[in-house]
C-alpha cells in the first residue's frame, strides 16, 4: 500500500517463500514502479538474503515496523480489512477467495478515504477510474443503439460494486475505530488546574 495516496495492491501467493514474496512484490512494481522505501514487519521471507538482496539491487530502503506493535504499519490494518471483506466475499459469492481480490481492491481503490479526502485511485491516476456507473451514462447518450443486454449487465455489475463499496467503507471504518481506541487506551491524560503554569504559544 502507498502510504501517502493509500493506494492498495495485493497478489494471492500459495506460500510465503522469499521467492513467492519477490514474484509478488514483482508484480506489483511491474504495475506501480519500483518504490523509494518499503515498510515491513520482518518476517522471515522479508528477512532472508534473496529479498535483503533484491531490494539492495533495486535501490529500495527497508524500513522496519515493530513486530509486538503492528499497529504502526498501516498495511496490517488494510490485511485486516482485506479479510474480512474477502470472508464476506466468499460467503456469499463462492470459495476461491483468489477470484474476489480483483473486486475487493477496487472496491477499495474507489472509496474516499477519510484521511485524504479522495479516493486512491484519484490520488494516483489523476482522475476517477471508469465504473459501472460511468458505462450506464455513456450508454444512455446513446439511446438509438440496442442497450437492453448491456444496461442490464450493467445494473448487476453495479449492484455487485456498489456492495463491496459499501463493505469496504465499513470494513475501514471499523479499522479506524479499532485504530482509536488502541491510541487511546494508550494515551495519557493531562491535567491541569488552578495552580498550574501553560506555556501558551
Amino acid at each position: 500500500m502507498c502510504l501517502a495516496s493509500k493506494y492498495p495492491d495485493a497478489v494471492a501467493v500459495s506460500d510465503i517463500t522469499s521467492m513467492s514474496v519477490v514474484d509478488a512484490l514483482l508484480q506489483i512494481f511491474s504495475r506501480m514502479g519500483f518504490p523509494k522505501e518499503i515498510q515491513h514487519d520482518q518476517g522471515t521471507s522479508f528477512m532472508s538474503k534473496l529479498t535483503t538482496e533484491f531490494f539492495e539491487r533495486f535501490g529500495v530502503r527497508v524500513v522496519h515496523s515493530s513486530t509486538y506493535h503492528p499497529q504502526s504499519n498501516p498495511v496490517e490494518w488494510f490485511h485486516r480489512t482485506l479479510g474480512r471483506i474477502l470472508r464476506v466475499l466468499c460467503s456469499e459469492e463462492g470459495p476461491d477467495w483468489e477470484k474476489h481480490v480483483h473486486a475487493a481492491l477496487f472496491a477499495l481503490r474507489t472509496v474516499t478515504h477519510e484521511s485524504t479526502g479522495f479516493s486512491p485511485a484519484e490520488l494516483v491516476h489523476g482522475r476517477n477510474l471508469r465504473t459501472p456507473v460511468t458505462l450506464l451514462y455513456e450508454n444512455w447518450l446513446q439511446p438509438e443503439e440496442e442497450q437492453t443486454p448491456v444496461t442490464e449487465y450493467v445494473f448487476t455489475l453495479l449492484n455487485r460494486l456498489k456492495r463491496f463499496q459499501d463493505l469496504a467503507v465499513k470494513e475501514m471504518e471499523k479499522s479506524q475505530q479499532l485504530n482509536k481506541t488502541w491510541y487511546d487506551k494508550r494515551a495519557v491524560k493531562r491535567v491541569s488546574g488552578r495552580g498550574f503554569s501553560a506555556d501558551i504559544l
